[in-house]
């Protein structure tokens, strides 16, 4: 979920496949929809239900894939792709996997009669690998991130033509998302393949720059409120409701953030998402032992909290949290 505009990826010109802003500048909206995703992730892990669950849950992760592939860069190849995804994202991937889904467990088993569903011994060293669940979920998506990205680095390497490419990227994450259960994470994430390639399509056309904003957004904003009133009785229509409900979701959101541009609170945790992504679940655990049982004052609690975590995770840990 690392989608931040870093100055380096933008001294090496790469055809196709630059940002908007090719100035190397941050562009402020991004950060803005960044942390309204991560927002929602806190949101949902908590388990907080409103009306609107259908709509929240239909925009949570696809978003944060699309600004993913919003910003893939091939690197000048294979090599250099895995050294970069390596470093922002199996890098954090890594480290707190062992902090937080194994060593923490194991710590609070043992030192304070804590148990995990997921387990609390050794064997959560290659949890990742064979369970569905470790202690420390949300995990999983920087780890299947890194295959979306060499995954569509090679189909995007061998396959010319944009519609060809879309249709791969569909058909692989209807066949590995829905009908295999493979392990390691990664029939989940190959749910989501398909918003990877809109993402760099967005990108390769410039289209969110050049869209009429005050044309689409109350168009895109009337289709993701009435696609939500379908209930389709077979599961290909309710696939397609799904997509569809998805992809505009998230255009109108972006196109909202383009209008909105900078919220100070939600844009700051937006470009630090990452450090949310690794850490909120954790502290949902330890509020869950004192024993805050209303999950609104513990959503409060837990964006506060990043008040500090934040500026302390920039100043300690920045090789960890893809800041380096």
């Amino acid at each position: 979920m690392n989608c931040e505009l870093i100055k380096d990826d933008m001294t090496t010109p790469e055809p196709l496949s630059k940002p908007a802003d090719t100035s190397g500048k941050r562009i402020p909206y991004f950060d803005l929809a960044k942390g309204v995703c991560i927002l929602l992730v806190m949101w949902f892990h908590l388990g907080v239900h409103t009306p609107f669950d259908l709509y929240l849950n239909a925009i949570r992760m696809p978003l944060y894939v699309f600004l993913s592939g919003l910003f893939f860069k091939t690197y000048g190849g294979i090599l250099q792709l895995m050294y970069k995804k390596t470093k922002r994202l199996l890098i954090p991937f890594f480290f707190f996997y062992l902090t937080t889904s194994v060593l923490l467990p194991i710590l609070a088993h043992n030192l304070l009669g804590m148990n995990f569903e997921t387990g609390q011994d050794w064997r959560l060293l290659y949890a990742f690998l064979t369970y569905h669940d470790f202690p420390n979920i949300p995990l999983w998506f920087l780890w299947g991130l890194f295959m979306l990205n060499i995954a569509f680095y090679v189909l995007h390497r061998f396959i010319k033509s944009d519609i060809l490419l879309g249709v791969c990227c569909l058909v692989l994450g209807i066949v590995l998302g829905n009908f295999l259960s493979l392990p390691a994470s990664i029939s989940k994430a190959f749910v989501y393949f398909f918003y990877f390639y809109l993402g760099y399509m967005a990108t390769r056309y410039d289209i969110i720059e050049r869209l009429p904003v005050q044309k689409v957004l109350p168009i895109s904003l009337s289709l993701f409120a009435a696609l939500g009133f379908f209930n389709p009785a077979s599961d290909v229509l309710l696939y397609i409701q799904q997509t569809l409900l998805s992809v505009t979701g998230v255009l109108t959101l972006l196109l909202l953030c383009k209008v909105i541009k900078h919220l100070p609170y939600i844009s700051y945790v937006g470009r630090y998402s990452i450090m949310l992504l690794v850490t909120h679940e954790p502290l949902i655990r330890l509020l869950d032992v004192v024993r805050i049982g209303n999950p609104y004052v513990c959503f409060l609690i837990l964006t506060a909290s990043y008040l500090l975590i934040i500026p302390f995770m920039r100043r300690y840990m920045p090789h960890v949290t893809a800041q380096k």
